[in-house]
């Protein structure tokens, strides 16, 4: 049984990503596994120099966000290792910067 220093640890990190998705216009949801550690830290730049917040996070606990919003319908995608972008002022840019390194990954 978790203690409740760990519960009340993650309900916070669950508020903080709830807070992120709130009042976003586009989101991108990726399994970044085969992204290389030069080309995750080139992208989480572009994408913060972008304005677009990236996150990484357990599963379980962006599905309680999502919960929280009424999103969901998107913990079917929660699956392997998960990040998500989000952006509350373009809904296009944080999907350009991701394909553009998830695109390497399958070549």
């Amino acid at each position: 049984m978790p203690s409740q220093k760990t519960i009340d640890s993650k309900k916070l990190i669950v508020d903080g990503l709830a807070e992120q998705m709130n009042g976003a216009i586009a989101g991108v949801v990726l399994d970044f596994t085969g992204i290389t550690v030069a080309d995750d830290t080139a992208m989480r730049k572009e994408l913060r120099e972008a304005g677009v917040h990236y996150r990484v996070a357990k599963n379980t606990l962006i599905g309680r966000a999502c919960d929280q919003l009424g999103y969901g319908d998107m913990k079917q995608y929660l699956e392997g290792n998960t990040g998500f972008a989000i952006s509350k002022d373009d809904p296009i840019t944080a999907a350009k910067i991701i394909k553009k390194y998830t695109d390497k990954i399958d070549s």
